[in-house]
């Protein structure tokens, strides 16, 4: 594989000025509509696109040959991959950077979030360790104080029809006591609008914690305004709530609102008759995202938009009284099944195998959706569509375990296979068409790369949790994350103006509740630098170092053979751990903390 800098330069010189102009063209140019398309749980090979690249060419797998994802492929045509993209190893971390442009180790939602100071969340032990006092409660809108009122998401009137009262107002509010930790972050969405930006979320939210109970009967149980996706900057909520995961897909099952909305169960996706008509929840979805995009172009057509497309694809479950749906296959039998048939690619093909590529296929058909949609309205030429995943595939059952091959393991882990994420970046005129960049990029990345596309800048002012949600202090919010967009437009091939590598940093000191055992899925920090990786695992402080460009999958362990190398990763892991004020995990049996990496005697190394 050609170096990042060699193949990022080649790439930069046959770019050359693409996009550039004058500054009177700048002014003069409206500000672009910008669409991020999130999907949930996606493999780097849960597609037919490659993003594996060896010396500058494209490397098909097994999978991306098992798979058809043709509008995915449409947008790599038309638009910049990114072999390099990265997110957290599970949900919301991953969305709470995006939100906040902070890395994870300083916005402290290191685990994914759900109930209202859910102990079961902020305690969960493993591995002889236990988490520090996490934001349990997720993300916080700015001056969110720890006792307060606020407007649940999502209510059932007395017909049982979902309902969003207005927000701010009293009708319908809760009061709220959080009295475990939370972060409060000033959000780019709210940056947009406060610039003119109508914005729209429709999907997965997952940010601040919430009741999980919105029905008519205990509607005023337990919320916090994170909940709410208005809360944070959008003019328009589109079945997004707390929760991190569908309960069901099928629309005859109501999305898992049988009986009321209970734990799971997507909200506010009654309209339109999907529940009659047995609608795929993705097509759902993607049906109501396209009406609010076509109300809003054809009210305001000059004002620009923001939609954050959040799909619960392809999270699980995956099992046919769940996933499977009549909207999308031809018959509940695999066997009979002609509209998603047995590949015959030499894989196992049951029906997980078979709903598993229906819920890619589904995602796939929104994009095109989009696409579609867009051109309709004639916006699509002024409008950058940014596609993402937020945490590798699943890889602890069946067939899935080798999901994310060549790299290995999978969501939750400190791997490539738990972090590295499918990004494509679409905006006709200023991206280059079918471009390829292998310069590193992470989630947090986001916040000042869309706000620099939108033109608008970064905000003077940003977010302080209040003094006592944490016992250390407040925690003042800090844009971790630096703008991609000269990459994006042809401008240079790096990042950073002076072509330096930046050190990419993983924090997870929890236990991941819904994964399995062991030190590859729970209580670990790591740290990219260049070609190198650095893997402190908290539970015996022992050290594992890679070279990404020699070895992806992770198989060969150089720490004991470069303890150069990892003194110099370890010392800025440590450097970056302490700047961000992370937290560290606890020893069960003493109640000590576990030390930073830079603390760990060297003879501690452990060689595979």
């Amino acid at each position: 594989m050609l170096s990042r800098r060699s193949f990022l330069a080649a790439l930069g010189a046959g770019l050359g000025g693409f996009a550039v102009g004058p500054a009177w063209a700048k002014e003069a140019r409206r500000r672009p509509n910008i669409v991020l398309f999130m999907v949930d749980d996606m493999g780097w090979q849960d597609t037919s696109v490659p993003f594996l690249y060896h010396e500058g060419k494209a490397v098909k797998t097994r999978l991306n040959r098992r798979y058809r994802t043709p509008n995915m492929e449409r947008m790599a045509r038309e638009g910049m991959l990114f072999t390099d993209a990265y997110a957290c190893s599970v949900c919301s971390p991953t969305r709470c950077s995006l939100m906040s442009g902070m890395n994870a180790a300083r916005h402290r939602v290191t685990d994914w979030t759900l109930g209202v100071n859910q102990a079961d969340r902020l305690n969960a032990r493993g591995e002889g360790l236990r988490p520090p006092r996490w934001s349990a409660n997720g993300l916080q809108p700015m001056g969110t104080q720890p006792v307060g009122r606020c407007q649940p998401p999502w209510r059932t009137d007395a017909k049982g029809k979902f309902c969003q009262p207005a927000l701010g107002t009293f009708e319908g509010a809760v009061d709220y006591r959080l009295t475990m930790p939370y972060t409060n972050a000033k959000t780019f969405p709210e940056v947009l609008r406060a610039a003119g930006y109508h914005t729209i979320h429709c999907g997965k939210a997952h940010w601040g914690s919430g009741s999980c109970h919105y029905n008519e009967k205990d509607s005023r149980a337990p919320s916090t305004p994170g909940a709410d996706p208005r809360a944070f900057g959008f003019d328009e909520n589109i079945a997004g709530s707390e929760i991190g995961g569908p309960a069901n897909y099928r629309g005859d099952r109501k999305y898992g609102n049988v009986g009321g909305y209970n734990q799971f169960a997507t909200p506010g996706l009654d309209e339109n008759g999907y529940y009659e008509r047995n609608v795929f929840q993705t097509d759902a979805l993607a049906d109501m995202a396209m009406r609010s995009l076509e109300r809003h172009v054809t009210e305001r057509p000059e004002q620009p938009f923001y939609l954050y497309f959040a799909l619960y694809a392809i999270h699980a479950p995956l099992n046919n009284a769940k996933a499977w749906d009549a909207s999308r296959s031809a018959n509940e039998d695999i066997a009979l099944d002609t509209k998603n048939p047995n590949p015959n690619d030499g894989l196992n093909w049951n029906a997980m195998e078979r709903n598993y590529a229906t819920l890619i296929k589904g995602m796939d058909d929104a994009l095109g959706t989009l696409f579609a949609k867009l051109e309709a309205l004639g916006v699509a030429e002024n409008t950058m569509v940014i596609f993402m995943a937020d945490n590798g595939g699943l890889s602890v059952s069946g067939r899935l375990a080798s999901a994310n091959a060549p790299l290995r393991a999978g969501k939750g882990s400190c791997y490539e296979g738990g972090t590295r994420e499918p990004l494509i970046v679409r905006w006709p005129g200023r991206v280059a068409r079918g471009s390829v960049c292998q310069e590193p990029v992470i989630i947090e990345d986001f916040y000042p790369t869309i706000l620099a596309a939108a033109e608008v800048a970064l905000p003077e002012t940003l977010a302080e949790t209040p003094n006592g949600v944490h016992a250390d202090g407040p925690l003042r919010q800090v844009i971790d994350g630096e703008s991609f967009l000269p990459v994006l437009l042809g401008e240079r091939p790096t990042v950073r103006t002076d072509g330096s590598d930046r050190a990419f940093l993983w924090h997870y000191p929890n236990k991941w509740g819904e994964g399995p055992a062991g030190k590859a899925y729970n209580f670990y920090s790591a740290l990219r630098l260049g070609r190198w990786k650095l893997i402190y695992q908290h539970s015996d402080r022992s050290f594992e170092l890679y070279d990404l460009e020699g070895d992806l999958s992770e198989e060969r362990n150089l720490a004991a053979k470069r303890p150069d190398l990892v003194e110099r990763l370890r010392k800025e892991m440590g450097r970056l751990l302490r700047e961000r004020r992370a937290q560290m995990p606890f020893v069960q049996a003493t109640g000590e903390m576990v030390p930073f990496p830079d603390e760990v005697p060297l003879p501690a190394l452990a060689e595979k």
